[in-house]
C-alpha cells in the first residue's frame, strides 16, 4: 500500500520544527521513520504533515561522560552502539541495541525515536525505565525534564502534549558495583520480543541486594516488577529461584494474549529471564577495569528459544 496525502516540511530549528508540529493535530515527527513509514504505508497512521528533524541544529549530538551518556533526538542507533565511549558508561545500551531488528534498521531508527513511539515490546524503553533515564522534551511552552519512569503510559501512548518533540534522552551512568542486563524470547533474531527483561543488578559479595526490573512485550506498556524486586534482595548463588518465579509471574498478571503467545507463556518465559539472569550474576565479581564496570563474561548473550526458556 502507498500512504495518504502528506506535507513535508524540514525545519532547522527547533523552534521553527515545534511550531510547524503544533500548527495541526494530525502531524507526526519523522526522525528516522522505521516505525511510522510502515504505519502510513498500511493507513495506520495518517498524519497531514511529516516533520522532518534530522537537519535540526543541535540535535545530532552524543555525550559520553562519568555521569552518563547523552544521545540526541537524529543520533542513529548504529551509531550509538557502535561508540565503544557509550559503551563503557551504559552498556546496557549496546545490549539492547543488538535486539532492535537488523543493520538497515538501526542503520535510521533513532534511540529517542523508538523511547517517542513507545512500542511495548521495545527494549529501549525498558532499559531507560531499568537506568532511571531522563528525556528532554521541548513544545510550545518550553523545554522540560521527564524520567522514564513517568514518561510511558501505555500503547504508542506517552506523556508527549500537542506539538511537543522528544530532543533529547540522558542515560546515567551504570552504577559501581551492579550490572545491566537486558534478555528476551523472540521467534527470530529481529522480531519484537514475546517476552523480554531490561534489568539493572545491585551486587555484593556472592549476592544480589538489588534490583531495578522491568518487563517489556509482556503487557501493554513496559512495567516495573516490584514484587520480584523485593523477592531478589539476597538472592545468593546456589538459590533454586522458585521464590522469585512465582513473584516475576505474579507481576505478570496483565500479560496479553496475540497471535504469537499466550498470557500464559508470556508469564512463565518472564520468570525464567529473571531466574536465569539472577542465577548468572550471584557470586560473579564485578570487572571495575576500563572496559566499563561490567562483570567477568557475557551475560545476557542471545541464546535460542529452547536454551533460553530451561527453568534448569
Amino acid at each position: 500500500m502507498k500512504p495518504a496525502a502528506f506535507d513535508y516540511y524540514r525545519p532547522s530549528t527547533i523552534g521553527d520544527a515545534v511550531a510547524a508540529l503544533a500548527s495541526s493535530d494530525a502531524a507526526k515527527v519523522l526522525a528516522g521513520g522505521q516505525s511510522l513509514i510502515p504505519s502510513m504505508n498500511f493507513r495506520l497512521a495518517l498524519p497531514d504533515l511529516l516533520v522532518d528533524i534530522r537537519r535540526v541544529d543541535g540535535l545530532d549530538g552524543m555525550e559520553a561522560g562519568p555521569d552518563g551518556v547523552t544521545i540526541g533526538a537524529s543520533v542513529t542507533q548504529s551509531r550509538v552502539m557502535a561508540s565503544d565511549a557509550v559503551s563503557a558508561v551504559v552498556p546496557g545500551l549496546r545490549q539492547a541495541l543488538h535486539f532492535v531488528g537488523h543493520l538497515q534498521i538501526r542503520n535510521r531508527g533513532t534511540v529517542c525515536g523508538s523511547l517517542a513511539h513507545a512500542d511495548p515490546a521495545a527494549e529501549l524503553p525498558a532499559l531507560a525505565m531499568a537506568s532511571g533515564a531522563k528525556l528532554r522534551i521541548q513544545g510550545p511552552a518550553g523545554e522540560r525534564t521527564v524520567g522514564a519512569g513517568d514518561f510511558f503510559l501505555g500503547p504508542f501512548w506517552t506523556d508527549l502534549g500537542h506539538g511537543e518533540i522528544v530532543t533529547g534522552v540522558h542515560f546515567p551512568a551504570q552504577p559501581f558495583g551492579s550490572l545491566t542486563v537486558v534478555d528476551e524470547i523472540a521467534r527470530r533474531s529481529g522480531d519484537f520480543a514475546i517476552a523480554g527483561l531490561a534489568a539493572t543488578f545491585d551486587l555484593k559479595g556472592k549476592g544480589i541486594t538489588g534490583a531495578r526490573l522491568v518487563s517489556f512485550g509482556v503487557s501493554g506498556v513496559a512495567s516495573r516488577m516490584a514484587t520480584a524486586e523485593e523477592a531478589i534482595r539476597g538472592f545468593e548463588q546456589g538459590d533454586d529461584g522458585s521464590d522469585l518465579y512465582a513473584a516475576a509471574y505474579e507481576d505478570a498478571a496483565d500479560a496479553v494474549d496475540d497471535i504469537h503467545a499466550t498470557a500464559e507463556y508470556r508469564r512463565e518465559a518472564l520468570g525464567a529471564l529473571v531466574v536465569r539472569n539472577a542465577a548468572s550474576l550471584a557470586g560473579r565479581s564485578v570487572d571495575t577495569d576500563r572496559r566499563g564496570r561490567r562483570l567477568k563474561g557475557r551475560p545476557g548473550r542471545r541464546r535460542s528459544i529452547t536454551d533460553r526458556f530451561k527453568r534448569t
